[in-house]
């Protein structure tokens, strides 16, 4: 799909050639983006078009890329004194936890919703670890006590 009106020269084009593999690496024309700091910025920047399709936009321009797999990764998870479950995004976002959100897909990974429910993101192993403390069992099976209510995925 190209967004360009045919009087547009090409290079005026929102098309690109970056995109995201399913584990987080950005590519640009193949090649692995290296630079720390451009990769945190595209995940700071996803985004969806008007379209539907993925974006990356910032304050100055936008333009699409290729998302395989959920667009946010959910990186660590902090517990406060309530129970609630704070999450911290790839795109260095921090925000509470939706419970009603959260699922596991069929290799038993766990996935909520983001950004208000607009996005999914994807628990890394590392957040998973962080679940221990309100990780529980009962007659009824696994359950994630969240703000003192069993919560079952």
């Amino acid at each position: 799909m190209n967004d360009r009106p045919a009087n547009v020269p090409a290079h005026f084009t929102r098309e690109t050639t970056i995109r995201r593999d399913a584990l987080g690496r950005w590519f640009h024309d193949g090649a692995l983006v290296e630079n720390e700091q451009v990769r945190r910025a595209f995940d700071r920047w996803i985004d969806r078009a008007e379209d539907g399709r993925y974006c990356l936009k910032n304050d100055v321009n936008w333009a699409y890329v290729e998302i395989e797999g959920p667009p946010l990764f959910v990186q660590d998870v902090q517990i406060d004194g309530d129970g609630a479950m704070w999450l911290l995004l790839s795109d260095e976002r921090r925000e509470k936890l939706d419970p009603s959100t959260l699922w596991m897909d069929a290799d038993g990974v766990l996935h909520c919703r983001a950004r208000g429910g607009d996005f999914e993101a994807k628990f890394t192993s590392t957040a998973s670890f962080r679940l221990e403390p309100v990780l529980g069992e009962d007659a009824q099976g696994m359950f994630l006590e969240i703000e003192g209510a069993k919560v079952r995925v």
